[in-house]
């Protein structure tokens, strides 16, 4: 089969945990979820999803009719076979998941009584990922990177070549271990690239400077075609051949924020391969992440369809040249 989107990154088994016995405790600079010790914590309701970047993108190509697929690498127990399951319901190939004899990842979220979270995440044998277990036989129009954790960044350089031998495009949203190589490590591989995307903070990481502009500019300078910084609550700026977008965000009674900077990625990815225009695939990524932070899980709220309410966007031109 040839896929539209095959997506790589991580795929975890996310159980949410919501208890009255923990209370929000403010800090000097940020707030603190505070739990009683040495004492049983009752849980009043438990739910459980599939998730990681690989998973929850896929299911958002899957929703809009894409053939998507996923490499990803668990475990042979339950969990491993829960992901499995999920996927196939929602009719992605598992034919590139890895299995083997570690643990699969998994994500324990503590959730008080006024839904602030404690995120507690177990990487697994996702980070034991090498480039010669992945089947390098795929056919795509796409292949969408999520972050790679530990010494898997390094199987980066092998798909980008892969792609490039085989007509694919690249859309990178990179990881901890590739933001902490900085910028000037990374802009041999992120030339092959043709969209990226993180957020503000990672930005600041990554390109190095103190204004979201400036790091949207020097991304879109460094990779093929686009680059996106997201704001959470407060929008995103996106840069293309000579334009920069400066878009707000759909409104939404937020309860989670797990899963909402896959959506809104994959979101605009989907308009991008519906050949939708910039601000067509802004208006469906802002969508779709919104809808997201409205639902627990990563997926329950992926949206099938584009918005119908207009969203505010303002474009600048600017001369883009190669870095």
């Amino acid at each position: 089969m040839k896929f539209d989107v095959v997506s790589i990154g991580s795929a975890t088994k996310d159980i949410f945990l919501f208890t009255k016995d923990s209370n929000l405790k403010r800090g000097i600079d940020r707030h603190f979820l505070e739990v009683p010790l040495d004492q049983k914590i009752e849980i009043e309701k438990r739910l459980e999803f599939s998730g990681g970047s690989a998973t929850n993108s896929a299911a958002s190509f899957a929703k809009f009719g894409k053939n998507a697929a996923v490499i990803a690498k668990i475990g042979n127990d339950y969990n491993g076979g829960f992901i499995l399951d999920d996927l196939s319901k929602r009719g992605i190939s598992t034919e590139y998941v890895i299995r083997g004899s570690g643990e699969t990842p998994f994500t324990n979220v503590l959730v008080s009584t006024n839904r602030h979270m404690i995120i507690l995440t177990y990487r697994g044998m996702e980070s034991s990922l090498k480039a010669e277990e992945i089947r390098l036989d795929f056919e795509s129009k796409w292949l969408f990177v999520g972050p790679l954790p530990g010494n898997a960044y390094k199987i980066l350089p092998v798909m980008i070549d892969y792609c490039k031998l085989n007509d694919i495009k690249i859309a990178l949203n990179p990881g901890s271990t590739e933001l902490g190589l900085k910028l000037k490590r990374m802009a041999k591989i992120l030339k092959d690239v043709n969209v990226i995307s993180m957020n503000d903070d990672e930005a600041g990481i990554f390109v190095g400077y103190g204004n979201d502009v400036k790091n949207l500019v020097k991304l879109a300078k460094t990779v093929k075609d686009t680059a996106i910084i997201t704001k959470g609550d407060k929008g995103s700026l996106v840069a293309d051949s000579g334009n920069i977008y400066r878009a707000s965000a759909y409104p939404s009674k937020q309860i989670n924020f797990i899963g909402a900077g896959d959506a809104y990625f994959a979101g605009f990815m989907n308009g991008l391969i519906d050949s939708k225009d910039i601000e067509e695939s802004i208006s469906l990524g802002s969508y779709n992440a919104s809808s997201v932070t409205m639902h627990y899980g990563a997926k329950d709220g992926i949206v099938s369809g584009y918005p119908v309410q207009e969203l505010k966007i303002r474009r600048q031109v600017y001369e883009k040249k190669r870095s």
